[in-house]
């Protein structure tokens, strides 16, 4: 499930420069670039998100990695029930009114989220942040937690702050029911432009990486749309 390490297509991962406000995460500064924040799925700020950060960065965006994990230790392994077990401890609500408080704050012009990043976009998108918002593999049935977020497929109909989702049709993480009620709802969800590539399922920006050329080539408009959102 999601990112676990880096990939070719990327530029070699950087560290970037600490910061802490109101959420803690590593900076990949660029002068008067547009202010970008990535929100990671449950693997954290990983190589994978640091080249990501560096790829945009080399495009002119100040890129803003956000830990949502921070506090939390880093994974004892690298394994999908470790990363798990951490996300578990994460506070949803309590975490995503700090990220909107720090996105007021430093003037963050776009939100990019993978995964769990990508249900925090839905949730961004109901809040109506004023930010441009890109979503990768979110969960429009929403994730349980003790401090739990609403369900995007019970709101998303009032949503009018326009955001962008893109999905895998043959998403199992997500469910293929969950999919088809997504793709149901979005005709009267007139915020929302929903993308449902066919022949993928969940974590496909890897696909960058792919021999495959229908897979290379979702990877290849998923990349291109975060890149546009995160230019200035």
């Amino acid at each position: 499930m999601c990112h676990g390490a880096a990939i070719d297509a990327f530029p070699a991962p950087a560290g970037g420069e600490s910061f802490a406000s109101q959420v803690q995460g590593f900076r990949f500064a660029t002068p008067r670039g547009k202010r970008v924040a990535i929100l990671p799925d449950i693997y954290g700020c990983n190589d994978f998100y640091r080249g990501l950060a560096v790829l945009l960065q080399q495009n002119g965006a100040d890129v803003w990695l956000v830990d949502t994990f921070a506090g939390l230790g880093e994974l004892p392994e690298n394994t999908r029930e470790a990363a798990f077990a951490r996300r578990d401890r994460v506070r949803d609500k309590t975490f995503l009114d700090r990220f909107e408080a720090f996105a007021g704050a430093e003037k963050i012009g776009a939100v990019i989220g993978f995964c769990l990043g990508g249900l925090y976009v839905f949730e961004l998108a109901r809040r109506g942040l004023d930010a441009d918002l890109l979503g990768l593999y979110g969960f429009p049935q929403g994730l349980p937690n003790e401090d739990p977020l609403p369900a995007p497929l019970d709101y998303l109909p009032q949503v009018e702050k326009p955001f962008t989702m893109l999905m895998g049709r043959s998403d199992e993480s997500v469910g293929a029911d969950n999919i088809a009620r997504l793709e149901a709802i979005a005709p009267d969800a007139p915020a929302m432009d929903l993308t449902i590539y066919d022949g993928v399922g969940h974590n496909f920006l890897p696909f960058l990486d792919s021999d495959d050329p229908g897979k290379h080539a979702v990877a290849v408009d998923a990349r291109d749309r975060i890149l546009r959102v995160a230019a200035s």
